[in-house]
């Protein structure tokens, strides 16, 4: 074995004496390799750490006068997104774009909230809404004309007239409450600062119900849209039971409903009636969807917009799409997959059947909008939601459906009966950062992985003889 005093490690030649004049090569490449891959991966590292808004992103202007939205919208701007939201009351809706890119203008468009019943299904879908006509055609499909004949004539004419005049007799309300026709109370915008988390705070309260909506006058007041624009990154906590990241950029959007008046619930006195007849028919089964609009358009068609916050329907028939009409949308991301909405699927003879969103096991599901570039606006929901009397809280699972509509899409967001508690969900919009494709972890262990690598290649190459891969004969 060689040794070597201190005075030899300084002198010019020790490495070419120790290492011989090859092998010295191939150390010189290897380490300049591993400087290079070490070099690289600094630079990458904040990159990969952090999202492409700034973590302490201030904002730029909140300004409710500026061309060309004066008093029609509410603007939020920082350095990366541009975010437009009606002023002066009107239904809530948004409209977002990269602060550099106007050439598509991502809007969700809350069109409303829709009871529908759950004798088959968890998942919204027209066939099922809780209205006079539905019911009936469930009722009479599963509960009544398969048993009838064993009942006495009195009996099988009490049940056709309660089942032909169900609003009638039970005072069902419309299963449809579109928030395009209600007034809206715009609260805010304020700022707030939380310790090191900043955001701006308003709500949209529900006022006013249309009068020819007189059944869902209960909504007025109980149906909330609780907003937080977070200029830096935060972690959301609900009432303990659930947590998850929010970045800077991203506009919370929480649904609230307190005390939901159910069509099911007016109809209890039926279902026991036909209990007693020893049928078994479930109580509560019924859910509340809320129908969500996604679409896409030019900056330049901002005007259809305006129109779409200015008008007011006259009549239950009488909605507004100026939006959806001016939307440039051809397909969205659903959970990675690529969806197209180009074809108006609810515009057939026949009712819409819904896609169903699977369950999945991030905190968050997402859809994004298409786009040319990798980074597009996005969608976001909590898979779960909460009832609660104010004091005792409970996790529900949030089950999601959607259809092509003709270039957009309509989304479904489908909560389960929750009684007359008072739901909590928490969607969220926003634009795609830079992916996280590495933690610092997974970084260290990958560089790990390349050293201990590294040293079997330099102690292979440490002996005479070639490495020789046997193959068999």
């Amino acid at each position: 074995m060689f040794e070597f005093s201190r005075n030899d490690f300084l002198k010019k030649d020790f490495f070419h004496v120790y290492f011989g004049e090859k092998r010295l090569k191939n150390v010189k490449k290897l380490v300049g390799s591993s400087f290079l891959a070490i070099l690289l991966v600094s630079a990458v590292l904040p990159m990969l750490g952090n999202p492409a808004f700034a973590s302490n992103a201030e904002p730029i202007s909140l300004d409710t006068t500026a061309e060309p939205y004066r008093n029609k919208w509410l603007l939020i701007e920082t350095e990366q997104i541009k975010i437009l939201f009606p002023a002066g009351g009107k239904k809530p809706m948004f409209l977002w774009w990269h602060a550099n890119d106007t050439s598509k203008v991502y809007v969700v468009k809350y069109k409303g909230l829709i009871e529908y019943i759950t004798l088959v299904d968890q998942i919204y879908q027209r066939i099922y809404q809780a209205e006079e006509a539905r019911i009936r055609e469930q009722f009479n499909l599963r509960y009544v004309e398969p048993y009838q004949h064993q009942w006495q004539a009195m009996i099988r004419e009490r049940m056709e007239y309660k089942l032909m005049n169900l609003a009638l007799i039970y005072g069902l309300h419309s299963p449809y409450l579109p928030f395009s026709a209600c007034t809206w109370n715009l609260t805010g915008p304020v700022e707030v600062t939380r310790g090191d988390v900043k955001y701006l705070s308003f709500n949209f309260t529900l006022d006013k119900v249309p009068w020819y909506h007189p059944g869902l006058k209960f909504a007025q007041g109980n149906v909330i849209i609780r907003c937080r624009f977070y200029y830096t990154p935060a972690t959301e906590d609900v009432q303990g039971l659930y947590s998850y990241t929010v970045d800077a950029g991203e506009l919370k959007m929480d649904l609230i409903v307190n005390k939901w008046e159910w069509n099911i619930d007016k109809i209890n006195s039926l279902i026991t009636e036909l209990r007693a007849l020893g049928i078994d028919v479930p109580y509560r089964k019924a859910g509340l969807a809320l129908w969500i609009n996604l679409a896409t358009i030019n900056i330049e068609k901002i005007d259809a917009a305006e129109q779409d916050v200015a008008y007011v329907p006259q009549s239950a028939e009488d909605e507004d799409i100026e939006t959806e009409i001016a939307s440039t949308t051809s397909s969205m991301y659903v959970e990675g997959k690529s969806v197209t909405v180009t074809t108006d699927e609810t515009a057939t003879d026949t009712l819409e059947h819904p896609m169903r969103m699977q369950a999945r096991l991030q905190d968050r599901y997402k859809i994004r909008f298409a786009t040319d570039d990798m980074l597009g606006g996005y969608f976001k929901f909590v898979p779960y939601a909460i009832k609660t009397d104010g004091q005792n809280p409970q996790l529900i699972d949030v089950k999601a459906s959607y259809i092509s509509a003709g270039s957009h899409m309509r989304l479904f967001l489908c909560y389960p009966y929750f009684g007359n508690l008072t739901l909590e969900h928490d969607p969220s919009i926003g634009l795609e950062t830079l992916p996280t494709l590495a933690t610092y972890p997974l970084i260290i262990a990958l560089l790990s992985i390349v050293s201990i690598i590294a040293i079997g290649i330099l102690a292979i190459r440490w002996k005479k003889g070639p490495v020789n891969i046997l193959k068999p004969n």
